[in-house]
């Protein structure tokens, strides 16, 4: 049996002026992201276990969060593969901003469309696919406990993904809170035993 943990990032600079923030936007936290996780460090180390494999997507605001959290860095990777969504040409730009420019396709990403690519941005379908590959690749690795510091929508659309297995994508589970827990239990399948818990 793995268990499998999964930390979003604290509040960015970027969360706070409610701009588009993805995989190609390096964001720092901001004061209320480092007030999270002052708030959250006893909780947090209180509901992990005390060794652990953990896995950081590469991005400031996650290697940030991993420290301010006190996360074990013993274990440490960094993976491609579980940072945020690309949003291409949308970083960095409110929603009004870009909703103007691209109604079509802002209407299609926010019904889930899961084939819809924001201009030099990523799918909603290729976040499942990496997340998918990268959640089972360490499932199954030697390690007992996995932490993932990873992003609001690519935990979202991963752990829905995982849940669907074979079946067509729909994302199924809601983004999850800066600074939240989530966690999965892989044994033989995926189990979800919790989400979207918060210590602060």
């Amino acid at each position: 049996m793995t268990n499998l943990f999964f930390i979003r990032h604290a509040h960015t600079v970027l969360n706070g002026k409610r701009l588009f923030q993805g995989g190609q936007t390096d964001s720092e936290l901001d004061e209320v992201g480092q007030q999270q996780l002052t708030k959250s460090v006893e909780g947090m180390k209180a509901a992990l276990p005390d060794n652990y494999l953990l896995v950081c997507s590469p991005l400031i605001r996650t290697k940030e969060t991993a420290k301010g959290l006190q996360l074990n860095t013993q274990n440490e990777v960094f993976d491609k593969r579980i940072q945020e969504i690309g949003f291409g040409t949308w970083e960095g730009r409110s929603l009004e901003s870009v909703r103007s420019e691209f109604p079509r396709d802002v209407a299609r990403y926010y019904e889930n469309d899961p084939t819809m690519t924001p201009q030099g941005g990523e799918s909603i379908q290729s976040v499942a696919d990496r997340m998918v590959e990268a959640i089972d690749y360490y499932a199954k690795s030697d390690y007992q406990n996995v932490v993932f510091v990873s992003h609001g929508n690519s935990i979202s659309i991963g752990l829905s993904a995982l849940l669907l297995e074979s079946a067509p994508f729909k994302r199924v589970i809601a983004v999850p809170d800066n600074v939240s827990l989530s966690k999965v239990v892989f044994e033989d399948n995926f189990s979800l035993k919790y989400y979207n818990h918060t210590f602060y």
